[in-house]
């Protein structure tokens, strides 16, 4: 097995899109990353590899700082590889995000024990089932909405447990692109996005999130009706839609099983000690 680390996002789509289109909905999270660094976002630093063995790509692994290494479905000899090739690097790493058998594998090169942070459902749609429609009606997010959706957003990713580490005014005003509102008597009261869709031989892939209603509208089905609307949006691009869910809510996970994601993988957020 080799690694190899690629100089750009672009070159990085290039290498790993067959290794992708195989595998569409479990590289979906690394394809929209990449995708994103294309656009225009930017991190504090970025890494890309790809493991080969003589047949081409058969795993790939990405580090946007301050973010986790994010790691791809690969066999066990391939991340054993991927993690020999990060300790001799020797950057420290935060944690490890990815499917649960490869995350340990590369763990275990790297020797460090982990801590898991947050369980994810992989969940993807088979066929919409439309929700009953609650008071109030979507509209997309504009300018004016950004002081309000950046707010949500750290929220959201204070309730779920994640590092709250917001992306500068240019990359919020691109995801201000892909995100909808929940309107109840002309005020905001939910928000629904997704990632850019990544195109692969496989198909195109859309996957929604964040999903975040204000605490005092919950209990209302207005996330299920924003996700919906998010929904019918992916669909309409002939897109294939997907989501996680954190596996330790009942109450989210539920809305998405009655609105028909099914749930297809488990993957972990970990942290490394």
């Amino acid at each position: 097995m080799k690694v190899v680390e690629h100089s750009s996002a672009q070159s990085f789509l290039d290498a790993t899109l067959e290794y992708r289109g195989a595998q569409p909905i479990l590289t979906n999270l690394l394809g929209s990353i990449a995708e994103g660094v294309v656009a225009g976002r930017r991190y504090d630093s970025e890494s890309w590899f790809t493991v080969n063995d003589p047949q081409g790509v058969v795993g790939a692994a990405l580090r946007t700082a301050p973010y986790h290494l994010a790691v791809g479905p690969m066999p066990v000899a391939a991340a054993h590889a991927l993690g020999d090739h990060l300790r001799a690097r020797r950057q420290p790493l935060p944690g490890i995000n990815g499917p649960v058998e490869v995350v340990n594998a590369v763990a275990e090169r790297l020797g460090h024990p982990l801590a898991v942070r947050m369980r994810d459902v992989l969940r993807v749609l088979g066929t919409l089932v439309e929700p009953d429609a609650p008071e109030g009606s979507s509209r997309r997010a504009t300018s004016a909405d950004l002081a309000l959706v950046t707010q949500w957003q750290e929220r959201f990713l204070v309730e779920v447990g994640l590092p709250v580490h917001l992306p500068d005014d240019e990359t919020l005003r691109l995801w201000l692109e892909r995100l909808w509102l929940w309107e109840v008597d002309d005020q905001p009261v939910a928000m629904a996005g997704h990632a850019p869709v990544v195109a692969t031989p496989g198909g195109l892939v859309g996957r929604i999130g964040p999903v975040y209603t204000a605490p005092e509208s919950r209990g209302r089905g207005i996330g299920a009706a924003i996700t919906a609307v998010v929904t019918r949006e992916l669909l309409a691009e002939g897109a294939t839609v997907m989501l996680y869910a954190d596996a330790d809510n009942p109450t989210s996970n539920g809305v998405y099983e009655r609105l028909g994601f099914r749930a297809v993988d488990e993957l972990i957020e970990t942290d490394l000690l």
